[in-house]
């Protein structure tokens, strides 16, 4: 098939402090299970083809499939598993996830997993799904996540008896992100700021101004010119992590520009280029301790450890829904708080 797209006696004053110290651990448990971290979710919409097995009019169907991150505790024994249905169809595909134990404090990256071939739909419209996490040891079964993703199809290159299957992430595209990530490369954390965008990956130029004044610049290499396809029903997302940009003063052993959020507070902008045309504006603000999160990210329970902030779409974009966050981010689990911004 090919898809597109882990008996001794003793005294019992020992015995009670066994005793106490298996409640206090069921109790922190019951307290403490694992989250899902909301902005890593992501589900797809796979074309199955070229199995024996496939149904006769495989090229009418698709199967779900998922990926996300989970932060910890997972007890060892525990399975995590998806449900998907859809009007009509409870629980039409329903399969687990790779799953391992993971301590407190940790996480467990599910990559893109996809259902079983033998459940299919030719179906369009909204898909209902969850996350779940079992333990027969514990007798447990949670549900760490549910949502609700809208499938939609079009006419593709190979005409109409071939359509193109794939969900709508529209609701991405206002919603943007800043944090301080580990760059492995250079043994260090930057400044980083992740968008989402329509289109195939595309050549991307950030560049950070603090004060009017630029002081950092992010590259990545991708399409442009006639070879990038802003049109297209596909998203794709950019992580401009930004070298020399540290949280703290990174001393003489920094990277250029050696430049320290913390110690320089006040309205920041990033502005990019999408194929060497300007297309965002991301700003936010530093406060004087150093700190800029505003909040949104925490009342939402967005599990991760960056700050939401709204995108500015700029210059001739291709047509999508601007209203879409409001009832359909992180697939219908709308954000309190938050306010898209206005294009120019």
């Amino acid at each position: 098939m090919k898809n597109r797209t882990n008996a001794r006696r003793f005294p019992w004053f020992a015995l009670l402090a066994a005793l106490a110290m298996t409640l206090s651990s069921a109790m922190a448990l019951a307290d403490d299970k694992p989250t899902i971290q909301k902005d890593s979710v992501k589900v797809i919409a796979s074309h199955i083809s070229g199995s024996e097995d496939a149904p006769k009019d495989s090229s009418l169907r698709w199967k779900p499939g998922i990926s996300f991150i989970v932060n910890g505790p997972i007890a060892d024994g525990s399975q995590l598993w998806v449900t998907f249905s859809y009007p009509g169809h409870d629980n039409f595909s329903k399969f687990d996830c790779e799953t391992s134990a993971v301590a407190d404090g940790k996480t467990l990256a599910v990559e893109e997993t996809l259902g079983p071939d033998k459940f299919t739909a030719d179906y369009t419209g909204p898909v209902d799904f969850a996350i779940h996490l079992r333990s027969e040891l514990e007798g447990k079964d949670l549900t760490l996540f549910s949502g609700k993703a809208k499938v939609e199809k079009f006419v593709g290159p190979a005409g109409p008896d071939y359509p193109e299957f794939y969900v709508d992430e529209d609701w991405r595209i206002p919603i943007g992100y800043v944090s301080y990530e580990n760059d492995s490369g250079h043994n260090a954390s930057f400044l980083t700021v992740t968008f989402w965008y329509r289109g195939n990956p595309a050549t991307v130029n950030a560049h950070l101004f603090y004060k009017g004044k630029e002081i950092a610049k992010f590259e990545e290499a991708g399409n442009e010119g006639n070879d990038f396809k802003p049109a297209t029903n596909q998203w794709s997302f950019a992580n401009c992590s930004f070298l020399g940009v540290y949280e703290k003063d990174p001393g003489d052993d920094g990277y250029d520009p050696k430049f320290a959020i913390s110690k320089n507070p006040g309205e920041y902008e990033v502005k990019v280029l999408l194929a060497h045309h300007l297309a965002r504006s991301i700003k936010f603000t530093v406060k004087d301790d150093g700190s800029f999160d505003n909040g949104i990210a925490e009342a939402n329970k967005l599990g991760s450890h960056r700050t939401i902030v709204p995108v500015t779409v700029l210059g001739d974009q291709p047509k999508w829904d601007a209203d879409a966050w409001k009832t359909g981010a992180f697939y219908g689990n709308p954000i309190e708080g938050f306010t898209a911004a206005t294009g120019k």
